[in-house]
């Protein structure tokens, strides 16, 4: 590098080529795991008794009734995790350098640590939503039950009634895993192989010729979210660390009351401690590197403590295409 050249002549740095990073967050955007702040290491979940009802058998005149006692109420606790990560940002490494917009050393160290926290939350954002992912596609615990079923959608055969295997592979089998729950709809996140096969099948194109509006956003784009069969299909874009499970989809009932949670602990300094605070979902901090020649740069570090639990786990599946 001529650092002469680059840095202290007349020319002017009038174009920065921009390099947007992807985060995936669709889950977080979804809203399925409810966020809740608490106050300890430990987040309790109550179970609440169904008390369901049943059908009696006939039985003698006079004879003795059945007798039904009520359901037990039941708490699940489950410990939180924490991940954390930190930068650090230099004098020398601004010394010399020229940014674009910037008029000196002073603008572009604020730049570069702001550029730090933002990169340190990304981090953490990418994280989340790894752990989302992970606990949708693999419940992490069975204290509410096991994960439902995975189905077998025939997307790739052209002869499929899409809608009947919509409705028995993917309606029958959350409505019964939610009971008496309520659900606003069905989602359905597709991989990228999923997507493919799903959007050309024939079925699902010859359902939307009857819709003019529908049709042209069909085949105009290839990407953008549709309904079909009352089901909101969508491609989920991953990338090589957060994604679903190639050539697969997962079915996600929404609306439903205890689906997800993400506890978020308080952090681990005193200044948490005894104070009553309740966790939040990031925790920035920052302190000046300093020796007897002054401060040579800042340490800048972020730090979160969650835990993400599927609730009614049997109500979400994994759907693979044949």
């Amino acid at each position: 590098m001529d650092i002469y050249r680059d840095y202290f002549t007349r020319e002017e740095l009038v174009r920065v080529l921009a390099q947007a990073p992807y985060t995936p967050g669709r889950l977080g955007q979804l809203g399925i795991f409810e966020p809740i702040p608490i106050g300890s290491t430990t987040m309790a979940i109550e179970v609440e008794a169904k008390d369901a009802g049943k059908v009696l058998t006939v039985i003698p005149r006079g004879s003795p009734r059945s007798q039904t006692g009520l359901d037990k109420r039941s708490v699940k606790t489950f410990t939180t995790e924490t991940i954390g990560d930190q930068g650090n940002v230099y004098a020398d490494e601004v010394l010399n350098a020229r940014g674009a917009g910037t008029s000196g050393a002073k603008e572009i160290l604020e730049d570069r640590r702001q550029r730090t926290v933002n990169k340190l939350r990304r981090t953490v954002d990418r994280t989340h939503e790894s752990f989302r992912m992970t606990t949708l596609l693999a419940p992490t615990t069975t204290e509410f039950g096991s994960q439902g079923s995975e189905q077998t959608i025939a997307v790739q055969t052209d002869g499929t009634k899409m809608r009947q295997e919509v409705f028995n592979k993917i309606v029958k089998p959350i409505e019964a895993a939610l009971d008496g729950e309520t659900y606003t709809g069905v989602t359905v996140l597709c991989s990228d192989g999923f997507w493919a096969e799903f959007i050309e099948n024939k079925y699902i194109k010859d359902h939307y010729l009857n819709w003019q509006a529908a049709m042209d956003r069909l085949q105009s784009s290839t990407r953008a979210p549709f309904s079909f069969a009352e089901i909101n299909w969508e491609r989920y874009r991953g990338d090589s660390s957060v994604k679903i499970t190639d050539n697969k989809a997962v079915a996600v009932p929404m609306g439903v009351q205890g689906f997800g949670f993400m506890g978020m602990a308080p952090n681990d300094t005193v200044e948490s401690v005894g104070a009553g605070a309740l966790g939040q979902p990031y925790y920035m901090g920052s302190k000046p590197l300093t020796d007897s020649q002054g401060t040579k740069g800042w340490e800048i570090s972020i730090q979160s403590h969650p835990k993400f639990v599927v609730g009614r786990p049997a109500a979400t599946f994994l759907i693979k295409m044949s």
